[in-house]
């Protein structure tokens, strides 16, 4: 599978956020049928504060200035997902610092790549996906750092004893207080262990 295809067709971020307000709008238009008003308004708002508020500090500047940057970001998303309105904006303004060029495509209109990209088994988003200049993959990031997924493994092993209101709220905690630094670390960690001179 050669990625620069999906890659070649995906929005910049500037016209992916157009496309999730064009999508709210739509949504509103057709008194909200899908349940999604509510979750792209919530989106666009985190993404918005988060892209705006957002900083590297001086640690990962010094990091990303001798970080290979030879390589593009391929983002699959969606604008009501809860998950990509914190990582998205935030790896957005790594591949700037890198000057890694990005391009988004929604999930939902291309689950033939998403079956690529399944997370134990499930279609989960975000995924980013590093893309070589002959546009194979380098390597994934994704749906969520790590300790997100370790929020996620003990609801799921234990439903019971702690609820999915409580996983999503220890979620939403956790990103408003890390600020974006996992995610940072971890992808550069990421390039450091895949991307070549």
């Amino acid at each position: 599978m050669n990625l620069l295809e999906y890659f070649d067709k995906g929005f910049n971020y500037e016209q992916y956020i157009t496309d999730v307000e064009d999508r709210l709008e739509a949504e509103i238009e057709v008194d909200d049928p899908k349940d999604y008003v509510q979750y792209y308004a919530l989106g666009l708002q985190r993404m918005n504060r988060v892209f705006k508020t957002f900083k590297l500090t001086p640690v990962q500047e010094k990091r990303v200035k001798e970080t290979n940057n030879n390589f593009k970001f391929l983002i699959i998303t969606e604008g009501w997902c809860g998950d990509a309105s914190q990582i998205v904006p935030v790896v957005e303004k790594l591949a700037n610092a890198l000057s890694v060029e990005t391009k988004y495509v929604l999930r939902d209109e291309n689950m033939g790549l998403m079956e690529n990209y399944k997370t134990n088994g499930s279609i989960s988003i975000p995924i980013i996906v590093a893309v070589s200049e002959e546009g194979e993959e380098l390597f994934t990031f994704g749906p969520r750092p790590a300790y997100g997924m370790e929020l996620l493994a003990k609801f799921k092993n234990n439903p019971d004893i702690y609820s999915s209101e409580e996983f999503h709220e220890d979620l939403q905690v956790y990103y408003n207080k890390n600020k974006g630094e996992d995610i940072v670390h971890e992808v550069l960690d990421l390039i450091d262990e895949n991307v070549e001179n």
